[in-house]
């Protein structure tokens, strides 16, 4: 797995924060966009299968992948902009249930 960390800043604190981007995913979405002037429902489906089902991808990434995805697609008619917000919102969810378990684990391990 290729993650690059990519730097953003907020608005309210101008402070950086990291984003984990899987390049594999981001490459692919480039070359889609440059050939066919939008991505496929392939490119969308294998990066949610590495996260939900192969877990080779966290949730967390996986977000920040969609969202550097989305960027590249602003201004497409063709943008799958439902299905984007769908995986993102289940990606977001994944990555909450996966703190948590995190948290229980470690009050455990005090315990």
């Amino acid at each position: 797995m290729n993650i690059n960390p990519i730097a953003s800043y907020n608005k309210n604190n101008n402070q950086p924060s990291f984003q984990a981007v899987n390049m594999k995913y981001l490459e692919r979405a480039k070359k889609e966009i440059n050939g066919r002037n939008t991505i496929t429902g392939h490119l969308l489906t294998c990066l949610e299968y590495d996260v939900k089902v192969f877990q080779t991808i966290s949730p967390q990434d996986g977000v920040d992948t969609i969202k550097a995805i989305r960027k590249l697609l602003e201004g497409n008619p063709e943008n799958w902009k439902n299905w984007i917000n769908e995986l993102v919102g289940e990606f977001k969810y994944l990555a909450k249930k996966e703190r948590i378990e995190q948290r229980r684990e470690a009050k455990k391990t005090k315990s």
